[in-house]
């Protein structure tokens, strides 16, 4: 289950490293080339890599090289893609079901891409329930990861010798159908209970990872006990499915999530996108403005088209990074090199405390139209707050 956090530990890592991207499902996972295309993908990018470094730099890149080589030949993946930090006392993998751009770099760890994917594919909390109990599930990057469980413990022996012990011969017969009502009073309070303590559970657990949305699965009337435990703002980013999805293994359920999930998403895109475009204050539009603002410190929420990727000129003495043909950083006079978006912004939202909402589909569609960028700004923020 990757984090930010875990993201950001690869930082941490000792350099020079070399950091690999690398797609290694095949298109049709039936067919097993002789050299898989990641390889040869590898082999063709290795040469550009290394053509400006020291020899002793090279002896060290082709040694990460080969031991990478060797660990892709002849390997079936279940993955989708690989992300590899490589180093003479490093050896980190990170399998993704999700595809990235394949990538090479040696010398620091290059994580911007992975900062990408947490950014897109943002976690949601699933709870599946039935009659034994809930099961709590963490979904991201299509992958889901069990993080709890809780049993409903429903002991119905101490009622059964209370209500009909002292009852004998035909008068069990006269108070049955009494007691019946009794006794499913007393197991509807029971699981009314639990499912009160399933959705503290969930709730607390989406606050706790800044889940997108919960996921509910289980039988109506359970499912529903326990959305209608939740308080209202939270109901409004529930998804609720009453489906018996108790007895599917890991990799079934995923791929029966995969569309419901996706669909919410697409909806819940275009809502989002709709409330920025109907902001009269607080918001700016465009890459330029999206980019000032936010290197400035006032922006808490960037909003941006999924293939939104440009060539940028960024600082090399004090970061600033922007749109322009000036070889000299217009904020303090340095040199400038090239960059793209997608490698600076993760670490740029980052250094500033800004959060990412990457859209896609119709959204991005009607946010292109718009300057395929946009962000909201802290004051008006702190105005809704108050």
């Amino acid at each position: 289950m990757l984090s930010a956090k875990q993201v950001e530990s690869f930082i941490q890592l000792q350099q020079p490293l070399l950091t690999a991207y690398l797609n290694t499902g095949q298109a049709e996972p039936s067919r097993h080339p002789l050299v898989s295309e990641s390889l040869v993908w590898l082999k063709k990018e290795a040469k550009w890599v290394g053509r400006d470094l020291s020899p002793a730099q090279q002896f060290l890149l082709e040694q990460q090289l080969e031991r990478i080589r060797e660990f892709l030949n002849n390997r079936r993946p279940k993955e989708r893609a690989l992300v590899i930090f490589a180093s003479a006392k490093t050896w980190e993998l990170v399998p993704l079901q999700v595809a990235v751009d394949n990538e090479l770099h040696w010398g620091r760890p290059t994580v911007s891409q992975l900062l990408w994917l947490v950014e897109e594919h943002k976690p949601y909390c699933v709870v599946v329930v039935d009659h034994k109990g809930a099961c709590f599930f963490q979904y991201q990057l299509r992958e889901l990861v069990k993080i709890g469980e809780k049993k409903f413990d429903i002991d119905i022996s101490e009622w059964k010798k209370k209500d009909i012990g002292h009852i004998a011969g035909q008068e069990i017969q006269k108070t049955r159908g009494s007691q019946r009502d009794v006794f499913e009073h007393r197991m509807d309070a029971q699981y009314a209970h639990s499912c009160t303590e399933t959705a503290s559970q969930a709730i607390a657990l989406s606050k706790e990872h800044n889940y997108t949305a919960i996921v509910l699965i289980g039988e109506d009337r359970l499912s529903r006990s326990i959305e209608a435990a939740m308080p209202r703002d939270v109901r409004q980013h529930v998804i609720s499915l009453q489906k018996d999805f108790a007895g599917l293994t890991g990799r079934e359920l995923e791929k029966r999530l995969e569309p419901i999930i996706e669909e919410w998403k697409s909806k819940h895109q275009a809502v989002i996108v709709s409330e920025f475009l109907k902001s009269n204050r607080g918001t700016v539009s465009g890459i330029e403005d999206s980019l000032f603002q936010l290197q400035n410190g006032s922006v808490w929420r960037l909003l941006l088209t999924r293939d939104l990727n440009m060539d940028l000129l960024q600082c090399l003495k004090c970061g600033w990074t922007e749109r322009s043909v000036d070889p000299l950083c217009s904020a303090c006079g340095g040199e400038r090199r090239t960059v793209m978006l997608r490698q600076v912004l993760p670490e740029l939202a980052k250094l500033h405390k800004a959060e990412i909402e990457i859209v896609s589909g119709e959204a991005a569609n009607i946010l292109r139209k718009a300057g395929a960028m946009g962000a909201w700004l802290r004051k008006a923020k702190l105005a809704a707050v108050r």
